[in-house]
C-alpha cells in the first residue's frame, strides 16, 4: 500500500510532478522528448515509465534527472532507478515500511480482488483461494524487501549476508518512514525535502489523508498474530522481519536529525 499512499499525498496535496508507471500511459511512453502530462485527479507526471527496465533506460537517454521537470521518482527497481541520477544531479531516497506480514497479506488481497476475481484478468486458480492455501502451495513471494534492496529479485534462497547488505542500504542511503507512524513520518519527509503546503487547502488535504480519508486504501481481512496465516507468511519472510525491526531502530535514531534542526 506504500505504492499508493505516498504518491497520493504527493500529487493530490502538494502538487508535485511524478515519474512513475502511469506517465507512459495513453501512448506517452513513445514520445521523443520529455514533457509533463496530466491525468485524472489533476495528477501530473513526466511522460516516462520508471517501473520497467526499458522505461528507465528511455528516461535516462532523455536526461530525466537534469530536465527539471520531475519532483519525485517512484520505482520498484531501486538499483536501475538509481542510474537515472548523476554526481551533479543526485537523488535522495525515502521509503515507508510496513510490517512484512501485514504488507504481504495486503498485497495478496489487493491482487485477488483487483485482478484474479475480475472478468478481464480472472485467474480461476487464485480467484477464491485462501491466503493459507496460497502460501502452502508455494505461490507467495519471499523476503521481498530484502530482495528489493539488494537487487536479488530472482536469487534462490537469500542468506544472512543479503540481510546485512539490505541493512546497510537502509542505514546509509534512506530516510526511513513507518506506516504505523504515518504522521511523524510525513512530517519528517516534508522537512527533509522541503515539501510544504502552500496554502490552507493543501494543509487540510494532508491532514485528511493522514487520517486515512483517501480513496486508494484497500480494505481486507486482518491477519492476526498467532494464526496459521500469520505463521505461514512470517515463515516466508524471516529476513524481512529482521530487517523491519532494524528499520524501526533506524526510525528512532533518525529522529535526532530533525531534533538538531529544531535546535539550530
Amino acid at each position: 500500500e506504500n505504492n499508493t499512499f505516498i504518491p497520493l499525498l504527493q500529487h493530490s496535496c502538494l502538487k508535485l510532478t511524478l515519474a512513475a508507471d502511469a506517465g507512459a500511459s495513453e501512448g506517452h511512453g513513445h514520445e521523443d522528448s520529455l514533457k509533463k502530462v496530466t491525468f485524472a485527479r489533476s495528477v501530473t507526471y513526466v511522460n516516462v515509465d520508471t517501473s520497467t527496465h526499458q522505461g528507465i533506460e528511455r528516461a535516462k537517454k532523455l536526461n530525466l534527472a537534469s530536465s527539471g521537470l520531475v519532483d519525485v521518482v517512484i520505482s520498484p527497481l531501486l538499483h536501475d532507478a538509481s542510474s537515472l541520477f548523476t554526481s551533479t544531479r543526485r537523488g535522495r531516497m525515502f521509503t515507508i515500511i510496513r510490517h512484512p506480514v501485514e504488507r504481504a497479506a495486503s498485497l495478496f488481497y489487493f491482487i485477488q480482488d483487483t485482478q484474479w476475481k475480475q472478468p478481464i484478468t480472472k485467474n480461476d486458480q487464485f480467484a477464491d483461494i485462501s491466503i493459507e492455501n496460497f502460501y502452502k502451495g508455494g505461490f507467495a513471494e519471499n523476503n521481498w524487501m530484502t530482495r528489493f534492496l539488494t537487487n536479488e529479485l530472482t536469487k534462490g534462497e537469500l542468506t544472512d549476508d543479503d540481510l546485512l547488505v539490505a541493512k546497510e542500504v537502509l542505514k546509509k542511503k534512506c530516510l526511513i518512514g513507518l506506516l504505523e507512524e504515518k504522521a511523524e513520518t510525513f512530517d519528517r519527509i516534508e522537512k527533509y525535502f522541503g515539501w510544504k503546503p502552500k496554502n490552507s487547502s493543501e494543509q487540510e488535504c494532508l491532514e485528511k489523508k493522514l487520517e486515512w480519508a483517501w480513496p486508494m486504501k484497500h480494505r481486507h481481512y486482518n491477519i492476526e498474530e498467532g494464526t496459521d496465516a500469520w505463521y505461514l507468511i512470517a515463515n516466508q519472510n524471516k529476513l524481512d522481519l529482521q530487517l523491519y525491526q532494524y528499520a524501526k531502530e533506524l526510525f528512532q535514531k533518525q529522529a535526532e536529525l530533525f531534533e538538531r534542526k529544531k535546535v539550530g
